[in-house]
């Protein structure tokens, strides 16, 4: 579950997003689970 104000970045290319609606699931990018970076 997501949280607002979350940063998550992706351990392959980089990306950053910051969640800006919480939800259920997981954040992937490259086919990867995005890590969180910094919590709200």
């Amino acid at each position: 579950m997501t949280k607002v104000g979350e940063v998550y970045r992706c351990e392959v290319c980089g990306n950053v997003v910051e969640v800006k609606e919480a939800g259920a699931g997981q954040l992937v990018c490259c086919g990867k689970p995005m890590v969180l970076a910094k919590e709200a």
